[in-house]
């Protein structure tokens, strides 16, 4: 929803106008990097700069204890979340805090003010810079990454440019995200592939002692003519996290690419692409990065990359161009989009991505066990921090999941915070409330969600 405020486009049910209202076009920036210089430096738009955490963060050393509430409640402030509101819809849309709102916006006032930023719909220098600070953070090469749109662009990306002949067998799991289980129907209809899909939809598949169970499914689904094979890193419905690393190397040593949904995990748990051992890895940069919507990356392995194709190449004349660069080359990109992923990336960097992830932890156990506490809930995350990371979803006996996701949103009878929350559903009848935790969720929110699912569970 549009405010008032021609600089605005947030949602007023979540987030806070009024948080922004300080944040003059002048203002902000002096505040953000300090003085005239400093204002001089954010214009010129280096990544170096723009976006960098608000000025309250820069006293917070980065690497703070996971249960240090003092300062994961200034880093909570950094968000525009309204006061009563309890965001916990990260795995669907990550909001950003307010040094990546505003520079986005920044961006999109450059570009329309200023004539000499016409061709940074096509290329801006600080753009490698991005793609660096990106291939750090999740732990790859700079030629390895490519910007996309979505995890579903980037699936597309990978999945419809590599070759695949007549009669060759592709393979997922049925617990796998929907839309790319259509394209690899759309795919295996159109040019007579073998679709494959793995039954790990019973609960047995998600806990810890079984979880080589899935590593076995997913190998008895291969065939001397498998020749590609994806899963998800972390599944969206019910938080397990699939056991990635054994699946590719077991799909490495037969010869078969692997494409991994990664849209959870990146800004959520510290990743290291190479010793994951994938030949591809989608992920969102809007959901656990926290930046803008429209933004995403595909990392393609160096020495998989000769076997990814563009579908559409529109960038440079160098036909022989390698890497995960040539994915990118489409025309026309959003400029303050990519702006806005550079952000991200700076405001992770500064709290850490490991302080993060074991804040994430943190919270997460909490919730799972404060959950497990209250009579007639079930809770589908594993207690072992191995297999479960932010996501947790739950039922209440004799609940519908829309209607606690209702109650929780609009209030039931009880004076708590509106709670936002989602449905979750999946093959084998899974249908579930799931709760997305990061760090705009605060320990005292936890606890409270806790008390009024206690509270709904004895209605």
């Amino acid at each position: 929803m549009h405010t008032t405020d021609r600089a605005l486009n947030i949602d007023p049910r979540i987030e806070d106008p009024d948080k922004l209202k300080p944040l003059s076009r002048r203002g902000f920036i002096g505040r953000l990097v300090g003085g005239v210089a400093g204002a001089t430096a954010f214009l010129s738009m280096s990544p170096k700069t723009y976006g960098a955490p608000a000025e309250e963060m820069f006293d917070m050393a980065g690497g703070a204890p996971a249960d240090d509430e003092t300062y994961w409640e200034r880093v909570a402030d950094q968000f525009l979340i309204r006061k009563g509101v309890s965001y916990m819809n990260t795995g669907t849309r990550g909001v950003s805090p307010r040094s990546v709102h505003q520079a986005q916006i920044e961006a999109v006032e450059r570009v329309n003010s200023d004539p000499n930023m016409t061709w940074s719909t096509y290329f801006f220098p600080a753009m490698n810079e991005i793609r660096e600070k990106m291939a750090a953070f999740v732990g790859a090469n700079i030629d390895e990454i490519a910007f996309t749109n979505s995890t579903t662009d980037g699936m597309g990306l990978g999945f419809m440019g590599i070759e695949l002949k007549r009669g060759d067998e592709i393979l997922t799991t049925n617990y796998d995200y929907g839309w790319v289980k259509n394209m690899m129907k759309y795919r295996a209809k159109r040019d007579g592939l073998a679709l494959k899909m793995v039954d790990i939809s019973e609960p047995r598949f998600r806990t810890l002692e079984n979880s080589q169970e899935v590593v076995n499914a997913v190998e008895a689904g291969i065939t001397p003519k498998t020749r590609f094979l994806t899963i998800c890193h972390i599944n969206y419905t019910d938080g397990f996290v699939m056991p990635v690393k054994e699946i590719c190397d077991l799909a490495r040593a037969k010869g078969i690419i692997t494409l991994i949904d990664g849209a959870q995990p990146p800004g959520m748990m510290k990743l290291d692409l190479h010793e994951l051992g994938c030949d591809m890895y989608a992920a969102a940069g809007h959901k656990y990065m926290l930046a803008a919507q429209h933004t995403g990356f595909l990392y393609v392995r160096e020495d998989a990359a000769d076997r990814v194709q563009p579908l559409v190449y529109t960038g440079s004349p160098d036909s022989d161009m390698s890497g995960a660069g040539k994915l990118e080359q489409r025309g026309s990109s959003s400029y303050s989009d990519r702006i806005a992923m550079g952000a991200a990336l700076d405001f992770h960097n500064h709290l850490t991505r490991e302080a993060v992830e074991a804040r994430l932890r943190y919270l997460t156990q909490r919730l799972i066990k404060g959950l497990k506490a209250v009579e007639g809930v079930t809770v589908y995350a594993s207690d072992n921090p191995r297999n479960s990371c932010a996501l947790v979803s739950f039922s209440i006996r004799d609940k519908k999941p829309s209607d606690i996701v209702g109650s929780m949103w609009y209030g039931p009878n009880w004076n708590g915070p509106n709670t936002y929350l989602r449905t979750v559903s999946a093959s084998g009848d899974f249908s579930a409330v799931r709760a997305s935790l990061h760090v705009m969720v605060t320990a005292k929110q936890v606890d409270a969600l806790i008390d009024m699912v206690g509270f709904m569970a004895k209605g």
